[in-house]
């Protein structure tokens, strides 16, 4: 016995070594789609779980897979507008002394040149933000 089956399979009487373990064969992981481990200890976990799939090979039936011997894991590349949904929002209300405000409060100094609508847009840019005016 091995330390995976010692207490699940109690009557299985065959001597085994962890790598050869018929119970940690049968696990499999909806992550990445592979057997021998559990999706919580699954080394390539993705960062939002079970939203939406992250590799290409998750949309594959297992069948699929299996026939056809597919053991590659593609990430799957998140397009402009995903990224774009990701940006947090930043409202404020287009006014220049609000807009001021807003940038002093940060530290942020108007560079020459530029509007204070303008460096608002560039502070937003780096903070990974989209800037809302409310009129």
């Amino acid at each position: 016995m091995c330390s995976n089956c010692t207490d699940i399979l109690e009557d299985f009487g065959i001597e085994h070594t962890v790598a050869l373990c018929p119970l940690r064969n049968s696990w499999y992981c909806s992550h990445c789609a592979i057997y021998g481990h559990l999706t919580k200890s699954c080394p390539a976990k993705p960062s939002i779980l079970f939203l939406k799939p992250a590799y290409i090979e998750q949309l594959i039936p297992y069948s699929d897979l299996k026939e056809y011997n597919i053991t590659s894991i593609t990430p799957i590349r998140t397009s402009l507008l995903e990224k774009e949904q990701e940006q947090r929002l930043l409202e404020i209300k287009d006014n220049d002394k609000v807009i001021a405000a807003y940038l002093a409060a940060r530290s942020v100094k108007i560079q020459r040149g530029f509007t204070k609508r303008q460096a608002l847009e560039e502070y937003a840019k780096i903070e990974n933000k989209r800037v809302i005016y409310i009129h």
